[in-house]
C-alpha cells in the first residue's frame, strides 16, 4: 500500500518501509491510523494508551513503528 509522509509529502510503499525514502520520517503514526481514538488516547486495535505527542511524532522504538495493525485512514485533520 502506498501512502504519502506527513513531514514531506513523498509517496511510499508501506509494507517494507517504517521510514520516508525522501525525508527519513516514521510512516507510520497512531494519529494517522484508522484504530487510533485521539480523544481517547488509545489505540482500539492493541488496546494500549498513547500520549498525543507520540501519535503525532513517533520514535524508532514507538510501537506504532512496527505495528502490524495498522491501517491509514483516509482523511483526518491534524
Amino acid at each position: 500500500m502506498n501512502i504519502l509522509c506527513s513531514s514531506c509529502r513523498a509517496e511510499n510503499w508501506l509494507e517494507n518501509q517504517s521510514r520516508c525514502i525522501s525525508c527519513e520520517a516514521i510512516l507510520r503514526r497512531c494519529i494517522d491510523c484508522n484504530g487510533y481514538e485521539p480523544r481517547r488516547r488509545l489505540c482500539r486495535k492493541l488496546k494500549v494508551e498513547v500520549e498525543p505527542n507520540e501519535a503525532r511524532s513517533p520514535s524508532l522504538l514507538s510501537g506504532s513503528t512496527s505495528c502490524r495493525d495498522y491501517h491509514p485512514t483516509v482523511a483526518r485533520s491534524p
